[in-house]
């Protein structure tokens, strides 16, 4: 099974915005609590950018968004 990084792009940005909503958070206040610049969490709710965040930091918006890590992976 090949897996399309542009499929999972949509599906974590989706997720990051879905939570960060439910957390009632901007993306300002989400970035500061998570330890990461404002413009790098924009770039993450981004779907035309395909860059993907490393392990370390889907932990650590998971924690900020208090969600387990898998959630911001589901579809």
């Amino acid at each position: 099974m090949k897996i399309d990084p542009k499929q999972i792009k949509r599906i974590l940005s989706g997720n990051i915005k879905k939570y960060r909503g439910k957390a009632k958070l901007t993306q300002e206040k989400a970035a500061e609590k998570t330890d990461i610049t404002v413009k790098y969490w924009q770039r993450l709710e981004m779907i035309s950018q395909v860059d993907l965040p490393s392990l370390q930091v889907i932990f650590k918006i998971a924690k900020t968004l208090k969600v387990p890590p898998s959630k911001l992976l589901d579809y």
